[in-house]
């Protein structure tokens, strides 16, 4: 019976690649012991807020519940800014005052939420010294942990509400009290986005990294290699697959591709791919965890609470943009494999610790460990259960679930799970306490609604030109940052102004979550390629330039799903003709995706490769909702079916030209070349 607990490992000795975050040293080992005790306070504090048979609800009053979870995640955050120090004598002095600062907060913030209900504009000297602190000590952690974009943006909000009357135009805004910023930026740090963090967020971001390290992940990666054997590509294939279903319980994006990419980013370099390649597909396709159903992320469900909708309209608004997703990358996957099919070997059978190939009843024992907790949540908020309804019992079943089915019996794996979940998803609360100060900024000066008005102004009321300014935006914004903080700034200054152009509301959140997952794939500051690259030991801006190279018409998708809501199944049109628009959209697709591979049933010419990118503008015409025009789609189709009978009639049937990295020794993007032992930039 002993092979019946064999399971997926790699180096790190977890399934899924996550980082070994084991003490080593006496130092290390204190440093564990602090962090399990703050981890305990986290879920004492998370699981008081219920009411069991065991023990009251505990909800102070006020924001006094959110300003113990902050405090508990500052404190181990703190613990993570020791380790990453290295543990001197200065980051354990550091650190311990930030420990001390966030533990001081937590407690004098729910101890007296009442009183602070009384005194909203003008704290005391006690409310402004503890919270100023805790603000300082947030943004430097988060300057640390996601970089300094948004710390950046931040800072710029708040300095806004000291000199808002003196700026001209659209800028200006109110005369402010200085006490009186102080206070409310010490006490809007703890409300709405904060609060939504504290009773959910939290736990759906650290339950959906436990489920996979705790035995989901063999399920997935069996899958992926089940689907992806024998076919061009296959091993990338399989990265995009199980990176892509073991993300949506994460939330995607960098994160995701340091769980994941371990894995699968050594199997495609040994398959044959360059590791600029390998770092390339694993950052995209942890980047569309995001948005595949049936979990989509955590900001999902949160898109789902403030729009009043049900979560299985969402899921359904998912399933076009996904399947586009997966079309754009796979349909490269597979061209690309084509030209260089002279390197690319085909996917190894998954095997155990031992060396064995994995049993199919540890594939099945894997499924029900992922698919059961994931039907309950979605089940219990599809008919009207709160998310903290939701995750309270999506975890409880997955800690079952994980004892009784042993897939992973390891201790070390367990608490190295515990370890990295605790401390992801305590980094994303630091940065909402940030996303709450600008929401507050925006919402109380006004800002928003006037920056929307510029927008409109700048635009001309065209929907395409204020659509493309948001996914500019969405650039600048996206690259360091989780999805959620890049959701809510969309949804405060650009959604209002395609609602105004005739948007629906839902499809203009839709387009502020798509853009979310697209951020950190796209130049200059590409979160999620940086970590592909770190871990395929390659440099990071061959890797982005390349992700740039193939997931550029994804940026060209929020624009259509603003001009054209089918792509959504939003719009009032015709069955007939939504779904004739998603086809043609899915051709062209194809069509773009396989000029930049540079195959084509065969390989494909310049010509034919200019042809199909321009086809692609033609689609974006055909979809202007001032005159929308099927017969323009219907020549865009025709121009793929085109390309596809000439290149059959003109080139030889041979097999495709080998060139040194994408296709590119024929003019095909991607013409890159490296070292695959090229250090790290």
């Amino acid at each position: 019976m002993e092979d019946e607990r064999e399971v997926v490992v790699d180096s790190s000795g977890s399934e899924m690649g996550a980082p070994d975050l084991s003490p080593k040293t006496r130092g290390e080992l204190v440093l564990d012991i602090m962090f399990w005790i703050a981890l305990s306070a986290m879920g004492l504090i998370y699981f008081a807020q219920f009411r069991t048979p065991m023990w009251d609800s505990w909800d102070p009053p006020g924001s006094g519940y959110a300003a113990a979870h902050v405090g508990a995640a500052g404190v181990m955050m703190s613990l993570w800014y020791i380790k990453k120090k290295r543990l001197t004598v200065p980051a354990w002095i550091t650190g311990i005052g930030i420990l001390l600062i966030f533990a001081i907060t937590g407690w004098y913030f729910q101890h007296n939420a009442l009183l602070l209900l009384f005194r909203p504009s003008y704290g005391t000297p006690t409310d402004l010294i503890i919270g100023i602190s805790m603000l300082v000590a947030t943004f430097y952690l988060s300057f640390l942990y996601w970089g300094p974009v948004f710390p950046g943006l931040g800072l710029l909000f708040v300095a806004y509400l000291f000199f808002a009357d003196n700026l001209p135009g659209a800028l200006k805004g109110p005369s402010l009290d200085v006490h009186n910023i102080l206070t409310r930026e010490v006490q809007r740090a703890f409300f709405q986005i904060t609060e939504l963090a504290a009773r959910f967020l939290w736990m759906l971001v650290f339950w959906g990294l436990l489920m996979g390290e705790l035995g989901g992940g063999v399920a997935l990666m069996g899958l992926a290699r089940k689907l992806s054997g024998g076919i061009a590509g296959g091993p990338a294939m399989g990265s995009l697959l199980s990176s892509a279903l073991a993300g949506s319980f994460v939330g995607g994006g960098a994160s995701n591709v340091a769980i994941t990419g371990p894995v699968t980013i050594p199997a495609m370099k040994s398959a044959g791919y360059l590791p600029e390649e390998a770092a390339s597909v694993e950052a995209m396709a942890s980047n569309a965890s995001s948005i595949t159903p049936p979990i989509l992320g955590s900001v999902a469900f949160i898109m789902s609470d403030l729009l009043g909708v049900s979560y299985l309209e969402i899921i359904i608004m998912s399933i076009v943009p996904a399947m586009l997703w997966f079309l754009a990358v796979g349909t490269w996957i597979l061209t690309h494999g084509q030209s260089n099919k002279h390197r690319i070997k085909s996917m190894d059978a998954q095997v155990t610790a031992t060396g064995k190939p994995v049993p199919w009843h540890m594939y099945l024992r894997s499924a029900v460990l992922m698919v059961i907790p994931v039907t309950t949540i979605v089940m219990l908020v599809v008919n009207g259960y709160t998310l903290k309804t939701g995750a309270f019992w999506a975890f409880l079943l997955t800690m079952a679930l994980a004892i009784t089915l042993r897939i992973e019996t390891r201790p070390k794996v367990w608490a190295n799970a515990f370890r990295n979940a605790g401390m992801y998803a305590s980094s994303i609360t630091i940065i909402i306490v940030i996303v709450a100060l600008i929401s507050d900024a925006l919402i109380f000066t006004g800002l928003g609604g006037r920056l929307g008005g510029v927008i409109e102004e700048v635009s001309g009321g065209h929907l395409i030109i204020a659509a493309t300014i948001m996914v500019f935006a969405g650039v600048i914004l996206g690259g360091p940052l989780p999805a959620l903080p890049v959701y809510f700034i969309m949804i405060i200054t650009f959604a209002p102004v395609l609602q105004r152009m005739g948007v629906p509301q839902v499809a203009t959140h839709y387009v502020a979550f798509y853009m979310g997952a697209l951020g950190s794939i796209t130049l200059p500051v590409a979160a999620s390629c940086l970590v592909a690259a770190a871990v395929a030991n390659t440099k990071y801006w061959p890797t982005s330039v390349m992700t740039a190279k193939v997931s550029w018409p994804l940026w060209v998708y929020p624009i259509m799903f603003a001009l054209a809501p089918e792509l959504l199944l939003q719009s009032e049109s015709s069955f007939a003709h939504t779904w004739f628009v998603i086809g043609t959209a899915a051709v062209v697709m194809v069509g773009v995706q396989s000029a930049t591979g540079g195959w084509l049933l065969r390989p494909l010419s310049k010509l034919f490769k200019t042809i199909l990118y321009l086809n692609f503008g033609l689609l974006v015409v055909a979809l202007l909702p001032e005159d929308e025009n099927p017969m323009l789609m219907v020549i865009a189709i025709a121009v793929v079916i085109g390309v596809v009978a000439a290149t059959l009639l003109t080139v030889k049937s041979e097999k495709a030209t080998p060139t040194p990295a994408m296709a590119g020794g024929t003019g095909g993007a991607g013409a890159l070349t490296s070292d695959p032992t090229m250090p790290i930039e």
